[in-house]
């Protein structure tokens, strides 16, 4: 007689759950280092790696513009995100800055007026019905009750 489990059948819904469980939450760390590997124990830089000497002269010549804080500039989140750069001319390639912005709602209506595009809020859609799962097992922890009455 064989204790335990050999395989389990799924449907690929109730995979696709099991495997989205195992995936750890953005910016989770999943290797915690303790002791002298930690990075804010005072020996860290004792045991580091160091950076090679041509390569610290070359950052040192050239220092980074310096931020604030965290956050990113609106320029550069839709430089990483799509992959294009607002401030370049499209015209002749140059450099572009950024002159004024309009938050009064007044304005932003006149000027989406004058430009021919909509101006009110569009309509909310309609609700949609619940999901139709063909995993059983989802249906039993959604309050589905037996898997026969839905299938």
């Amino acid at each position: 007689m064989t204790v335990g489990c050999r395989s389990v059948e799924l449907d690929p819904l109730s995979l696709v759950a099991r495997l989205a469980a195992a995936v750890p939450p953005p910016r989770f760390h999943t290797v915690k280092y303790a002791g002298v590997l930690a990075s804010a124990h005072r020996w860290r830089a004792r045991i580091a790696p160091q950076k090679p000497a041509d390569q610290a002269d070359a950052e040192d010549a050239e220092p980074k513009p310096k931020r604030r804080g965290a956050r990113r500039l609106w320029a550069e989140l839709l430089a990483r995100t799509f992959a294009i750069d607002v401030l370049a001319c499209p015209k002749c390639s140059g450099r572009m800055k950024l002159v004024a912005l309009v938050t009064d709602p007044k304005s932003v209506r006149a000027y989406l007026r004058g430009i021919g595009e909509p101006c009110d809020v569009p309509e909310r859609s309609p609700s949609r019905g619940p999901p139709y799962w063909k995993s059983t097992v989802l249906r039993r922890k959604a309050g589905g009750g037996s898997g026969d009455a839905w299938a």
